[in-house]
């Protein structure tokens, strides 16, 4: 099962944004304020979307797969143990293609073990990074808020006193 996606945050913000559209009808300042607060309100979603869902999600869904990795090269190392130094291959017999097999089964699963092992080490040191990246989008979304607002910098016009 994968987890949930973008869709999720995408489906609220335009929610949100029909429901803001009809008071920015009229002017165009406002309509620029509201699609910059609309764009705001959609990179907070994401990022507290990728932290709390997705990530979390990624991390349990590796370490499934780790667990189940793990327990399939148990299974074939206590399979390969079974065919034993008393079977007849140990004596000089030709090996039997099921004990060729199941070497080749414990490689695979060795190795896969091994891929995932590394793909959750990488997303855990890179986690933070790609929430960065979306902190870095609800900055700029805030800046240019911030800008449409005003930018907190009240002008006075002294020609009209």
């Amino acid at each position: 099962m994968r987890c949930i996606s973008f869709t999720f945050a995408f489906a609220i913000t335009l929610v949100a944004s029909i429901a803001g559209n009809s008071f920015a009808e009229h002017d165009p300042h406002q309509a620029e304020l509201a699609a910059a607060r609309r764009a705001l309100a959609a990179a907070k979603i994401e990022a507290r979307h990728y932290w709390q869902v997705d990530y979390q999600c990624e991390r349990r869904e590796l370490n499934a797969a780790i667990r189940v990795a793990d327990e399939e090269v148990r299974t074939m190392r206590q399979q390969l143990r079974a065919y034993g130094p008393f079977h007849a291959f140990a004596y000089g017999q030709q090996p039997t293609c099921e004990y060729r097999y199941a070497r080749l089964a414990l490689a695979e699963a060795e190795a896969r073990r091994r891929l995932l092992i590394d793909e959750r080490n990488d997303l855990v040191r890179s986690h933070a990074d790609h929430l960065a990246l979306l902190e870095l989008k609800v900055a700029e979304a805030r800046a240019r808020v911030v800008e449409l607002e005003g930018g907190g910098v009240i002008e006075l016009d002294v020609a009209q006193r």
